[in-house]
């Protein structure tokens, strides 16, 4: 037994001093150690702001020996009001994460928060050490306690929260889950599914979710590299009062889910390039079913098929791309092309299909176009495509080629989508669909303001024209010498084809002999912005691709002034894209 020989300066080394719940070492405790040193835990940062997300340096998580589960050790954050605090780190799935946590607060206003992709948890108010346990799906996964404050008075609660004993269990490889489904070259991860006997299965096994309470989950998750095929026969039994689901997702996006009870039915999907996480789940919603139900509530799968396939360099060169392009339902054909050489192709000769295209963006910002042509019915069918997960077009008519733009920042792992689709109604058209010249240009972007002036209430001149010296862009008045006033309208247009934008203007000329007003109107009222047209601090509202906002410009001569005309410059600048300008000039001649 190791003793403690206390003087006033000196504690000897190994021995720990222990005073009102405060540990001292001869080496500083970590948020590890308070953890209890989970195994294949990354990087742990810490983080406390206000409300307004502005960084504070109290209440940040930290080791303490004052409050566990275990008796020795946990961490604690001391959290002041209207703030929070966040512990964030990551773990290699697939693995269940254990942990157990305690809070001191409002339970009205404050809450403490685990969150790991689509797992989200709390509890708040005053709680006792409470147990609680995640599934995380394969690869690095972060995960993440956030206590939140959003009390402004020191009532209920101490304004405390503390995490202890977090175990990461990792989820081993299931060989009987692979045979039942008839694949061994991916593995198969889950604490609950197993292999079980049913009628009409290849092998007459499939695997099964496991036995799920309302408000339960059971889940089965897998790692493909794409692109591939994925292809299984999946059935259902249930009871529509149970109000259960069995679904297949990728990358967290619900693909589609089966209800009630059905037999085994084949279904075909793709996913894209990269690391694509699968995961079969089958639920019991806890607050609309059936708490009484006690018939069979499960899901079944048999016969997964993973079929990764490569680039096409066929595919790459029809739509005008060095490389990147993937594809097993698209292909070349040289009969109908914008560019008059060749262009990528689909057709969906039978219902209930979609055909996908994959091509690979650069990283960088700049501007994508790309051409599309169609022939589709519109009740049945689709073009959809997407840039980095969203959509930006949709197209289900017959119609000729259409150009689309689309600006994007930087980014990582960028991909183009197309995907048409016909959906399994009893209309017999056939769809196709056509994509030709894929384009991105690095540091290029379609912002771009278009001014035009004229005199007020008639045709403008220069809309159209962009230049930044108002070249051809100048609009004349000539006015009478008893009536020494030209009265101008100016026009501001969005024209970028994609993307909406506002525009500072600013206007310069010569005050010596003649006035200027710059005039907005607004609730029926003339207002003058002269001073901040002059300054270049006035801007239109944000305008739409192809929208456009109109004012007034003035110019009087000034009395017993010698000058007998003017001239003025006003341009126009993207706050987006501020290289993008356009100018236009009035010139107001007296007569004499």
């Amino acid at each position: 037994m190791m003793r403690c020989y206390l003087s006033s300066r000196v504690l000897f080394a190994g021995c720990v001093l222990a005073v009102a719940g405060v540990v001292a070492r001869g080496d500083a405790q970590t948020l590890e150690e308070g953890l209890d040193h989970p195994a294949g835990l990354g990087p742990i940062t810490v983080k406390a702001t206000d409300l307004d997300d502005v960084e504070i340096q109290a209440g940040l998580w930290e080791y303490t020996a004052a409050d566990s589960q275990d008796g020795v050790d946990s961490v604690r954050a001391v959290v002041p009001n209207r703030s929070r605090s966040s512990l964030a780190t990551s773990v290699t799935g697939p693995a269940v994460v254990s942990f157990w946590w305690k809070v001191s607060a409002n339970n009205s206003f404050d809450k403490l928060y685990f969150r790991s992709g689509n797992n989200v948890d709390f509890i708040s108010g005053t709680q006792a050490w409470q147990p609680r346990t995640f599934e995380v799906d394969t690869g690095n996964q972060p995960i993440e306690w956030l206590f939140e404050r959003f009390s402004s008075l020191p009532v209920g609660g101490t304004g405390q929260a503390w995490i202890d004993q977090l175990v990461v269990t990792p989820i081993p490889n299931n060989p009987a889950l692979q045979g039942a489904v008839e694949t061994f070259a991916f593995n198969l991860h889950s604490t609950d599914w197993t292999a079980a006997p049913l009628d009409g299965a290849i092998n007459s096994n499939v695997a099964k979710s496991g036995p799920v309470e309302p408000g339960d989950i059971s889940t089965m998750v897998l790692q493909v590299e794409g692109p591939a095929t994925i292809s299984f026969r999946w059935g259902v039994a249930s009871d529509p009062s149970d109000n259960s689901a069995f679904r297949f997702l990728v990358n967290h996006d619900s693909y589609e889910s089966l209800t009630g009870t059905q037999s085994l039915q084949s279904r075909t999907f793709e996913v894209p390039p990269g690391t694509q996480r699968l995961k079969f789940l089958y639920e019991r919603d806890g607050s609309s079913g059936d708490p009484f139900y006690e018939g069979p509530s499960e899901g079944y799968l048999d016969q997964l098929v993973i079929t990764p396939f490569g680039e096409s360099a066929t595919l790459a060169d029809a739509v005008d791309l060095p490389d990147g392009v993937y594809s097993n339902a698209w292909t070349r054909q040289t009969t109908t092309t914008h560019d008059g050489s060749d262009a990528a192709f689909a057709s969906t000769p039978t219902a209930g299909a979609a055909r996908r295209l994959y091509a690979k963006i650069p990283d960088g910002a700049g501007l994508l176009t790309f051409w599309t042509k169609t022939n589709i019915d519109p009740v049945n069918g689709l073009l959809r495509v997407l840039v980095d997960g969203a959509t930006v077009l949709e197209r289900n008519t017959i119609g000729d080629w259409q150009k689309t733009e689309i600006n994007l920042d930087a980014g990582e792992d960028r991909l183009l989508e197309a995907i048409l689709f016909r959906d399994a109604s009893t209309n017999t058209s056939v769809s196709s669909a056509w994509l030709d010249e894929i384009l991105f240009q690095p540091g290029v972007d379609n912002f771009q303001p278009d001014l035009g002036i004229g005199p007020r209430n008639k045709n403008l001149k220069g809309l159209g024209v962009v230049n930044a010296s108002g070249a051809g862009q100048e609009s004349m008045i000539r006015a009478k010498g008893r009536r020494p006033a030209g009265l101008y309208s100016i026009r501001f247009v969005n024209r970028s084809a994609s993307d909406p934008d506002e525009f500072t203007v600013r206007g310069r000329w010569n005050d010596r002999d003649f006035e200027v007003f710059f005039v907005v109107k607004e609730g029926g009222k003339r207002l003058n912005y002269t001073a901040a047209f002059k300054a270049g601090l006035f801007s239109t509202i944000e305008l739409d691709p192809g929208d456009s906002e109109t004012h007034e410009l003035w110019v009087v001569r000034k009395p017993e002034a010698k000058g007998k005309s003017h001239v003025l410059r006003a341009t126009g600048r993207s706050t987006t894209s501020p290289g993008k300008i356009d100018t236009v000039r009035t010139k107001l001649k007296i007569a004499r």
